[in-house]
């Protein structure tokens, strides 16, 4: 005769599985009625994204910004501008050092490296511009404006890469930067065209 086995017990993972979700569940139960108004402007920053290209992109610019918590959606376009701006400006002073930089080692003179830096500086300058434009049209409530303003934007950043993609071989700098400038003014454009 054979012995008989005890039954086997649950894989310990599953068991950890259940004790966790079980440990959340009570956790957001606890919580739900005090943080009912971070809840509710997540839900709004979370909805408004979902409404936009750039899901991950739109969350985590609108969450960098505490008083988005407390935004309506005109307060949320305001932070996509806001956002957007900061990001054009700190573009102009890494391109500006890096202008600097490149005359200091020598790389003074008619190089087309240096013409495309010094075009990006320009580039990036006419975007702080017309951001700053656009965040003026929002508070007018001239959104249609707010749209062609960060289109704008959004060329002058492109023309700053057209450059640098027209001598082969030549790497921009600000390639992943302007690519992130993009998203974030397709956020923008986004968000304002939501407005009534």
């Amino acid at each position: 005769m054979a012995a008989s086995l005890p039954p086997p017990s649950p894989p310990l993972p599953l068991f950890l599985f259940f004790a966790f979700a079980a440990a959340s569940s009570f956790a957001v139960v606890v919580h739900s009625h005090r943080d009912a108004p971070s809840l509710a402007a997540g839900s709004l920053i979370a909805s408004t994204c979902n409404r936009t290209l750039y899901y991950d992109v739109c969350v985590a610019s609108l969450s960098s910004r505490p008083r988005s918590r407390r935004a309506d959606l005109q307060g949320l376009a305001a932070i996509a501008l806001e956002v957007s701006l900061a990001h054009a400006k700190v573009t102009v002073a890494l391109a500006k050092n890096l202008s600097r930089r490149h005359d200091a080692s020598g790389g003074e003179g008619h190089t087309y490296a240096a013409w495309c830096l010094r075009d990006c500086v320009e580039e990036y300058k006419e975007a702080v511009d017309v951001l700053r434009q656009s965040s003026a049209a929002l508070r007018r409530g001239a959104y249609y404006d707010v749209n062609d303003l960060v289109s704008s934007a959004m060329t002058y950043s492109d023309t700053c890469e057209s450059a640098y993609a027209d001598k082969p071989g030549l790497q921009s700098p600000f390639a992943e930067r302007s690519e992130y400038f993009f998203k974030l003014c397709s956020v923008a454009i986004a968000i304002a065209n939501l407005l009534p």
